[in-house]
């Protein structure tokens, strides 16, 4: 089984970006994905609530092949941010939680513990985009969170450093690394492999963002072994999703 734990849908200008639920069907199809897990946009960058309604949408069309995540922009909505994720829980049965995070308003602050206890309590994934430092102050505050560091810090904001975010994996137990980033650096998987186990690694293109066949290919042409690899592609998050 291969799952995609980071896939975008909807349109977004910024990103140059047009791709609906279909799209993204056919192109797994293609790649031989059999689920992906998908963030829309909407929610992300023009409204919280009306683009995880738009999410649920979707994710009718396709129920054996989308998972989806209720979107968060930011924590500091507050009490409405934690309500919207039990709503999106309880009435669209949304698997994870996405946070998307910038430099300059950093998710490790208070506000944003409520969101992992609600996540935690509904057993959901956090993907969060998000620096190997503020994982650290979260999960510190929230153990019991499965936060998932999208790009395995692997992104400007965290400097491109995936030594650190593996380093802080290692502190902590539910703390997991997700492998879509721009960056190819030589052994960067290995290591990490090497320093958590596979268990710990979740695959992720950010397709249709990056190109989803160079992300498939860190996986599957990395040096490590065949058991590591349907870990890290599929086993790993259909473990976590009780799938």
């Amino acid at each position: 089984m291969v799952i995609d734990c980071h896939v975008h849908v909807g349109t977004g200008a910024f990103f140059h970006m047009d791709a609906d639920e279909d799209f993204l069907v056919r192109l797994a199809d293609q790649l031989g994905f059999d689920r992906v897990f998908v963030t829309e946009l909407d929610a992300l960058f023009y409204d919280m609530s009306e683009g995880n309604d738009t999410l649920a949408r979707r994710l009718r069309r396709h129920p054996d092949r989308l998972i989806g995540y209720c979107s968060v922009p930011t924590p500091r909505y507050g009490k409405r941010a934690v309500e919207e994720v039990r709503r999106c829980y309880e009435k669209y049965g949304m698997r994870g939680l996405k946070i998307y995070s910038h430099p300059e308003a950093t998710i490790a602050e208070e506000g944003t513990i409520p969101l992992l206890e609600v996540a935690a309590e509904f057993g959901m994934p956090i993907l969060a985009h998000t620096t190997p430092a503020e994982c650290d102050w979260l999960m510190e505050r929230v153990p019991a969170a499965r936060l998932l560091m999208a790009h395995m810090g692997g992104h400007p904001y965290a400097y491109g450093d995936w030594h650190r975010a593996v380093a802080v994996a290692k502190k902590h137990p539910n703390l997991l690394l997700d492998t879509a980033s721009s960056q190819i650096d030589n052994g960067m998987l290995e290591h990490a492999v090497e320093e958590l186990g596979p268990e710990k690694i979740l695959f992720g293109t950010d397709m249709p963002l990056l190109d989803p066949w160079t992300q498939l290919a860190k996986v599957t042409g990395a040096a490590i072994d065949e058991a590591a690899k349907a870990a890290i592609l599929g086993g790993n998050l259909a473990r976590l999703l009780g799938m």
